[in-house]
């Protein structure tokens, strides 16, 4: 008897260790990945969307082409990922906006003068995310969840080669700051990270033609409802990644934001407003791991007017993988 309980024991011990050894292959596999493969599946996803009439009556029917890329975290090595938004900002656009966590590090700023391949009809436009005026540590980033005591360093950015970097480029950047494009009868509003107080932002929107198509750009999804309340029609934010790490059937494990896991990147109605929320061309260098949620850029065709009601109207084409 004990020699077989001796065997039995050992080939428990064979089978533990055969087990371990396939969830560390796996696990390594995984992490492989997701730092090196799935962080570079750049897709160029295609949305179409109607907006309502929140805010006012229209006064026709507008559509308008909308590239919207965000969180590129720049860094000096990022060739590659550069070398993606020049190919997919080569076509035409009537918009590009770019909302926020635009540069890493310093060394990145070389790339704002060259990120556009070619200025859209309308402009560009670019808002600042709170990676572009603080400097994350791994202490920032671990801790700093637990306590917001030591969420951000102590010291701030000056953003000033940050927005001379993107302006020389082609982006015009909005802090706190609107535009009225009276041609088109466009109002786009740019709502800094550090966000704007409700009364700041509605003296913005006085600025407005009643029936103009108001956009705005921001970076954290949360208070959502201040863009229907403020009577916006779309916007674009980003900062989420879609939680890099994506669970089928659950969504992103995190968000960072007031959206839920399945909701947390793509297009979702708040009050009417349609709000778009990208996943993202890039993150922290150190931190960026991506499973099920590969980055992407989206090209939006917003249309804007009467017609069918904006639920029934939405429609998400196939990812283009480029």
């Amino acid at each position: 008897m004990s020699k077989d309980l001796h065997q039995g024991n050992w080939k428990l011990y064979l089978g533990l260790a055969g087990l371990a050894a396939v969830t560390l292959g796996l696990g390594a596999g995984l992490f492989y990945y997701g730092t090196r493969v799935e962080t570079k599946r750049f897709r160029l996803e295609q949305l179409r969307v109607r907006t309502g009439t929140i805010g006012g009556a229209t006064s026709g029917k507008q559509s308008l082409k909308i590239l919207h890329i965000s969180d590129l975290h720049l860094s000096g090595n990022d060739e590659e990922k550069v070398q993606f938004i020049r190919k997919i900002t080569d076509e035409d656009y009537d918009l590009i906006v770019l909302t926020g966590d635009v540069f890493e590090f310093l060394d990145g700023l070389k790339f704002g003068p060259s990120l556009l391949s070619r200025r859209p009809r309308l402009g560009a436009y670019a808002v600042f995310g709170n990676h572009d005026y603080y400097d994350y540590s791994i202490f920032n980033k671990t801790f700093g969840r637990l306590n917001r005591k030591y969420r951000h360093p102590a010291r701030r950015n000056n953003i000033e080669p940050h927005r001379i970097s993107l302006e020389a480029g082609g982006f015009k950047v909005l802090i706190n700051e609107s535009v009225l494009i009276a041609e088109e009868n466009l109002f786009i509003v740019g709502i800094d990270y550090f966000g704007i107080k409700e009364n700041e932002l509605q003296k913005l929107m006085d600025k407005a033609p009643v029936d103009a198509l108001k956009l705005a750009l921001f970076h954290v999804p949360k208070y959502l409802d201040s863009f229907s309340k403020a009577g916006f029609h779309a916007a674009f934010g980003g900062h989420t990644h879609g939680g890099q790490i994506r669970v089928p059937g659950l969504g992103a494990l995190i968000t960072d934001s007031d959206l839920s896991r399945k909701n947390a990147s793509g297009m979702v109605d708040v009050g009417g407003t349609k709000i778009h929320v990208s996943r993202g061309l890039g993150a922290d260098p150190r931190s960026n791991i991506r499973l099920f949620c590969p980055p992407a850029a989206t090209a939006i065709e917003l249309i804007h007017g009467p017609g069918p009601s904006a639920k029934s109207a939405n429609a998400v084409h196939a990812s283009q993988l480029i």
